[in-house]
């Protein structure tokens, strides 16, 4: 598909509010544009990144694209030699897997802030994948993980081990989520050029992903990184986490990489940049802001900016016009995706397939079928409320003991404690979640 090519937009040579200089994305130094944050609503943020990236492209550069909502497989039409990778559906990389010295340290941090661990539990996360890493295990899997959490949990006091079982069913989570296949070693190298196809996932998973991938950047070949479709204010809301997140991208742009990011609004923009461009209407805060910076200029009648033309705020130089193709998107499937792979020599696997999308949970906890016969059932009762601990206790059958104690260890269940002093099994998020995969299949 042919590009268009620059249109006439109207804009007077002398405008009223000074704002005379006009240009197309070739007029502008790269260094200017190291560091940008694109800002305004999805549809028109999304065709200007898009420019930036087929313009990076052209010019020669290996983009990579964190695209957190499914929103740039079009540019396939664009850039014929552009990888997909939907992440959640194909092998992508290992978040686990170390990408430099003292990285344990680095993703324990970033587990913490994104899902809320204490901070011992982020100390026992730090401390097991350094293990791993000291032991030449530099891609551990989550069963891996596990293993050395239970080696830790057997030598620890019980106050320790409380907090070890705490973050085992924190990383629970990760054993029925769309990733859980890539936390099980099914992984591969990726080079950009490249689209990472976020959208499959959660919030959490999204940003864990997405500062991982950033760490690789290195191992990618990617000469610049475009970010969009993220809601910022997870990050923004962390102290801890906006200051990796910053640092890596800081880190990035000292090293000649030009990282692109989209923002909805200029207030949860996660980093300081050397370029702010504004796409479609601008805000009246985000016109104060403007106008703090160049005093003095009627800003008021650009508030609604025409297709094809964004305002440019940096640091050095007044705020002008910038002029780029819009160009056309369509919604591309997974089988034309899996087609665009193939011609570039790329076999796709998916891991809803027969072959990547194994057992649930529970089979892989429980090998024979007495054994997971017990657990499903075990887990149906306890969801209706109706499991006293001591009846479990005084059973004789030691097949169904040795079940709970399974599910107990991997935090699918728990002990607690009713207003008469009666103990009972309760349900954790991740035996919910096990239960409706069982109650799923049998649908």
């Amino acid at each position: 598909m042919r590009r268009q090519e620059l249109k006439t937009l109207g804009l007077l040579n002398k405008c009223e509010n000074k704002l005379a200089v006009r240009a197309g994305l070739g007029e502008i130094r790269e260094a200017e544009f190291s560091r940008v944050v694109v800002i305004g609503d999805e549809r028109a943020r999304v065709r200007m990144m898009a420019e930036l990236v087929m313009n990076g492209f052209e010019g020669g550069h290996a983009p990579l694209v964190m695209d957190l909502k499914g929103r740039y497989a079009g540019l396939i039409d664009y850039i014929p030699s552009m990888k997909i990778y939907k992440v959640g559906k194909h092998p992508t990389f290992n978040p686990l897997k170390e990408a430099f010295p003292g990285y344990s340290k680095e993703f324990a941090l970033i587990f913490k802030e994104i899902y809320e661990l204490s901070r011992d539990e982020c100390i026992y996360l730090e401390k097991v994948l350094e293990n791993a890493y000291r032991d030449g295990d530099c891609c551990p899997t989550l069963e891996g993980i596990f293993e050395r959490l239970l080696r830790m949990e057997a030598e620890a006091q019980p106050k320790e081990g409380y907090k070890i079982e705490c973050l085992k069913n924190v990383l629970s989570e990760l054993e029925v989520g769309p990733l859980a296949p890539i936390f099980r070693g099914n992984e591969r190298e990726l080079f950009a050029p490249m689209i990472l196809d976020l959208g499959n996932l959660t919030l959490k998973e999204r940003v864990m992903m997405m500062v991982a991938s950033l760490a690789r950047i290195r191992e990618c070949r990617a000469t610049f990184v475009v970010i969009d479709g993220l809601d910022w204010s997870i990050i923004s809301g962390s102290i801890w986490l906006k200051s990796i997140v910053r640092d890596m991208i800081e880190d990035l742009s000292y090293r000649g990489i030009s990282v692109y990011i989209g923002s909805d609004d200029l207030i949860h923009a996660p980093i300081r940049s050397t370029a702010y461009v504004f796409c479609g209407p601008i805000w009246y805060d985000e016109v104060r802001w403007i106008r703090g910076l160049a005093d003095g200029l009627d800003l008021e009648h650009f508030r609604y900016l025409e297709e094809g033309t964004g305002l440019v705020v940096t640091w050095k130089r007044a705020p002008f016009y910038l002029r780029f193709r819009s160009p056309e998107f369509r919604v591309v499937g997974d089988d034309e995706i899996e087609a665009h792979m193939k011609t570039l020599g790329e076999e796709v696997s998916y891991f809803d397939s027969a072959q990547g999308k194994s057992e649930g949970m529970l089979e892989r906890l429980f090998r024979d079928r007495a054994s997971l016969f017990y657990a499903k059932e075990f887990l149906r009762l306890v969801g209706e409320g109706r499991v006293p601990v001591e009846a479990v206790s005084s059973q004789r059958n030691a097949t169904l003991r040795n079940v709970v104690r399974i599910l107990k260890r991997y935090f699918l269940v728990v002990e607690h404690i009713d207003g008469t002093g009666t103990k009972w099994y309760r349900l954790t998020n991740v035996g919910e979640k096990a239960l409706r995969e069982v109650e799923g299949e049998e649908a």
